[in-house]
């Protein structure tokens, strides 16, 4: 004869997913407080900084160096193509 597994009872049901229903609420806090503007601003800043630092809070020189020599590439190339544009001369 084989035994069947205790069914659990409706008290211990209950608990069940009244522990489930609290567990869902924390996750669902937890998420809105990570997706606040301030929360998201935090982490891309960090990420940021993330880049142009190393392991111990030191700069990255040769990082930095490759991100302003893109930015003054941009620069240049806005201004040549804006003064090609007003030029007609040709």
């Amino acid at each position: 004869m084989t035994q069947s597994p205790e069914q659990p009872s409706a008290a211990q049901l209950e608990a069940e997913i009244a522990e489930a229903r609290s567990n869902l609420a924390s996750t669902i806090e937890q998420l809105k407080a990570e997706t606040t503007p301030q929360a998201l601003v935090h982490r891309g800043v960090a990420k940021v900084k993330g880049v142009f630092t190393d392991e111990y809070g030191g700069i990255r020189p040769e990082r930095v160096a490759i991100a302003a020599g893109v930015v003054v590439t941009l620069v240049v190339f806005r201004r040549w193509r804006r003064s090609r544009r007003r030029c007609h001369c040709h």
